[in-house]
């Protein structure tokens, strides 16, 4: 495997710094100086990588759609829907008591830049499918008919990303604790 040279280092420390921020206080709230006082990178550093903070954002939506999905792919391997549910919502809480969990850049970022950034928007919206073509494959693997496992997936996933919104607001843990219980029988209904 190659080794990072130091430029590219730089590139994904920016892209992890800015990730990292627009998750916590928001795409628009996040200055370019706020990504490198948090890198520690010089001005010259952010403007060799990106032209602008909009071309940095769709890095960082291709950085969550990696990350993120490589994470649900990972936790989906083998299991059926209900052990699936139990394992990702399980790791959402255990991040969440230790207040590491902002919920879901996809929706959280995505909502943000829906109108004012349509073309970055359309990033967040593609990875969002994604997810649903996981859950649909996990509710396949369930034995769900695939006539109703796209459409069961679609409301799970509306589910999910309902109550990772509502947690954003309320920081109640109990508000995951939900979400699993749903999740776990929508399969059933």
């Amino acid at each position: 495997m190659p080794k990072n040279t130091k430029g590219e280092q730089s590139k994904n420390k920016l892209i992890e710094c800015a990730a990292e921020l627009f998750m916590q206080k928001g795409y628009n709230a996040t200055g370019i100086s706020d990504i490198l006082a948090g890198t520690g990178l010089p001005k010259g550093s952010f403007y060799f990588h990106f032209p602008s903070k909009k071309d940095l954002a769709v890095k960082v939506s291709i950085y969550y759609e990696n990350k993120i999905g490589v994470w649900i792919l990972n936790t989906a391997k083998g299991r059926v829907w209900e052990d699936f549910i139990e394992v990702l919502i399980g790791q959402m809480i255990e991040e969440a008591e230790g207040e590491n969990f902002f919920g879901c850049p996809f929706a959280v970022l995505g909502l943000e830049i829906a109108f004012s950034e349509p073309d970055i928007a359309e990033y967040y919206s593609k990875s969002m499918k994604k997810l649903i073509d996981i859950f649909t494959s996990v509710l396949e693997y369930s034995r769900v008919p695939a006539i109703n496992a796209s459409a069961i997936a679609n409301r799970a996933f509306a589910i999910y990303e309902g109550y990772l919104l509502y947690f954003r607001v309320s920081k109640d843990i109990n508000v995951l604790r939900m979400m699993l219980t749903d999740l776990i029988s929508i399969n059933k209904s």
